[in-house]
């Protein structure tokens, strides 16, 4: 089984909910592989560049997989993937990062988690987005509302596309990033109201304990 998390933004939590995701997987004795195909904004670790988002994913999940087999497109530039991979002299494509996602299938594991990168509609380049990733896997989306001025708006539009598009929703969840967001309660309600069908996979708080329950 594949599962697909994306959310509203970048830097809403979308890393965050895939560890706690992955580490009651892993808690339940399910084989895990946590993957994020592609990233901007890496750092030079040990020897090398890397993304801490993916990076966390590949230390979280149950199956030891190298930094390569789950962050194959990596951008050191902190900008658009399809800006950083121009930069890069690459070629994004979705033909690429599914051809890399189903090499990996092939390893034996109970359930693959798969970080998006930024929101939805990420471009990949000239003619693709990120939404066309996810229509070409086929599979669930978990969607990251990531608490803040502004977050109604993305999460309808994002809802609005995945819905359009008939892609399956595994359900929404609350990521409180802003500790200065007002209106907290009647925010969450309007998207329990506006978002009825699609499950609610709760809420959490801001500077929450990462070993809240998200299921």
């Amino acid at each position: 089984m594949k599962l697909f998390v994306t959310g509203t933004d970048t830097e809403i939590g979308k890393t965050y909910v895939s560890r706690l995701l992955l580490q009651k997987l892993n808690a339940q004795k399910l084989q895990t592989i946590g993957l994020k195909p592609v990233a901007s904004g890496c750092e030079w670790i040990e020897g090398r560049y890397i993304n801490r988002d993916a990076y966390i994913l590949q230390q979280t999940a149950s199956i030891a997989l190298s930094y390569a087999q789950v962050n194959p497109f990596c951008f050191r530039p902190w900008v658009s993937p399809h800006i950083a991979a121009q930069r890069t002299g690459i070629t994004l494509t979705i033909e690429k990062v599914c051809a890399h996602l189903k090499k990996v299938s092939r390893i034996p594991h109970d359930i693959m988690v798969i970080e998006g990168v930024g929101g939805l509609m990420v471009p990949f380049n000239d003619k693709e987005s990120q939404l066309d990733l996810v229509k070409a896997l086929g599979c669930p989306v978990l969607f990251v509302v990531g608490l803040k001025l502004g977050c109604l708006n993305h999460t309808l539009l994002s809802i609005h596309m995945l819905k359009t598009h008939r892609i399956p929703i595994e359900g929404w969840i609350v990521n409180h990033i802003d500790p200065a967001a007002e209106a907290v309660i009647e925010m969450v309600h309007t998207l329990k109201v506006l978002l009825k069908g699609i499950p609610y996979r709760g809420y959490i708080p801001f500077g929450s304990d990462p070993s809240v329950e998200i299921w």
